[in-house]
């Protein structure tokens, strides 16, 4: 089985840094260190992203079912997920 590592790494969402690393370092435990620190953010992005689907269902379950949805979900603040884009600062906390 013939496997791109690279673009499997930037399938699954790591900085290109990171995969120079990982793909640079003749060391396992190196590698494995870079693998789990992402597989980390892997899992905290998914956490977020879990988090604010259920946000969204109990709004929409608290809205009058005779209220139309299109557009009403701009006015639900989801802040975006930081593990996205982890070179990214956080956003700040939005005054509601």
């Amino acid at each position: 089985m013939n496997v791109d590592a690279a673009a499997l790494l930037r399938r699954c969402g790591m900085p290109e840094v990171e995969i120079g690393w990982v793909l640079g370092t003749g060391d396992p435990a190196t590698v494995h260190m870079i693998v789990e620190l992402h597989r980390e953010r892997l899992e905290e992005e998914l956490a977020e992203r879990t988090r604010a689907m259920e946000d969204v269902e109990a709004w929409l379950a608290r809205s009058a079912p005779s209220q139309s949805w299109s557009g009403a979900l701009t006015s639900v603040l989801i802040s975006p997920c930081a593990a996205a884009e982890p070179d990214r600062p956080p956003p700040r906390p939005r005054r509601t």
